[in-house]
């Protein structure tokens, strides 16, 4: 069964490497927003409703990844959101968090945007020189302050799907028996 988790990661990916983000105004939107606790709260929230409704119908997270897999692509953060959208379970999850669809794929995408510059930045040791174009240096600090937060919902949300937990970056991996 596919994860919330994955489904997640792979529409922010999907989103992300599509097409240069669709439109101008979603790379404008991107550099615009801003990453806020209050926001990640509502965005734990909606992922740990996202795993829930998964969990009691598993069969949406196929048909969701069977959209994906056809011509239904999102290419920006509207057609992201429309995903969502099309299922009244998936948009009930993120609505009941405080968050519209839109909020909610805007949030993912920056997230992802400020790890993946996070990453840059810590092979870089730690400079914050040279972000790449339209990734707000706030939100590469957001995510870098909120990393463990991060990783605790991810683990929260393998928790709640019923997979093994992932260990964290910090911890070995189990011994094999």
């Amino acid at each position: 069964m596919p994860s919330t988790s994955r489904f997640l990661a792979a529409a922010a990916v999907v989103a992300c490497c599509a097409a240069p983000l669709g439109a101008q105004s979603d790379e404008q939107t991107l550099a615009r927003y801003r990453l806020t606790e209050a926001t990640l709260a509502k965005f734990a929230q909606a992922s740990r409703n996202l795993a829930a409704a998964a969990k009691a119908n598993p069969s949406l997270l196929k048909e969701q990844d069977d959209e994906q897999d056809g011509d239904e692509t999102a290419e920006s953060l509207a057609q992201m959101a429309a995903l969502y959208d099309r299922h009244p379970a998936f948009k009930q999850a993120i609505t009941s968090a405080g968050l519209t669809t839109r909020e909610f794929a805007t949030f993912v995408m920056s997230m992802f945007q400020a790890g993946l510059a996070a990453s840059a930045v810590e092979m870089r040791h730690g400079k914050l020189d040279s972000l790449p174009a339209g990734v707000p240096r706030e939100n590469v600090l957001f995510y870098q302050r909120h990393k463990a937060e991060l990783d605790r919902i991810g683990q929260e949300l393998h928790a709640l799907e019923g997979e093994k937990k992932a260990p964290s970056e910090d911890e070995p991996p189990e011994p094999r028996r």
